[in-house]
């Protein structure tokens, strides 16, 4: 059924065929764009004489700038916000102190030299425990704290400064 409203439908434009313009149109239509082209041409020569005719008399004095530039209030930039807060910093540390007791206290150590003070003996555990631990804990750590230490030396280079006349 379809199919048959679609063939009649496709006949019925095929008898219609397309439109013919008559012989002139075409002289016609140039005809009228010609003419509009030459009113706008008319139109924009006005515009021009009337700007030239109606200047400006008088232009505003610097004093006058001046004021008007004094006038104006400049707010204040808001100082922006650190990215880490103090309480992730609590936390990273908090975090780091604890890996550090986990691993002298967990991982096994060689029992200590005689002639070395405390100091020696606790950072030569630490540094055996650390040897123990998997490579991505370190990794981690330098990295985080490579990224905090320069988002401590960039975050007063991003406060946008007013200065006054």
């Amino acid at each position: 059924m379809e199919n048959e409203k679609e063939d009649r439908f496709r006949r019925l434009i095929q008898k219609a065929g397309p439109d013919k313009p008559g012989n002139d149109f075409t002289n016609a239509l140039m005809k009228r764009v010609q003419a509009e082209s030459e009113l706008d041409l008319a139109n924009e020569a006005s515009l021009i004489q009337l700007f030239q005719a109606h200047t400006l008399i008088e232009k505003p004095s610097t004093a006058f700038n001046r004021r008007v530039m004094n006038q104006l209030v400049i707010s204040q930039s808001k100082p922006l916000a650190p990215i880490i807060r103090p309480r992730i910093w609590y936390m990273m540390v908090a975090t780091l102190v604890l890996i550090v007791l986990f691993c002298v206290l967990l991982f096994p150590v060689s029992p200590p030299q005689p002639t070395s003070s405390g100091l020696d003996r606790f950072l030569s555990s630490v540094e055996r425990s650390l040897e123990a631990l998997p490579i991505s804990y370190p990794l981690t750590l330098f990295a985080v704290s490579v990224l905090m230490v320069v988002d401590y030396f960039l975050r007063p280079n991003l406060t946008i400064k007013y200065q006054g006349d």
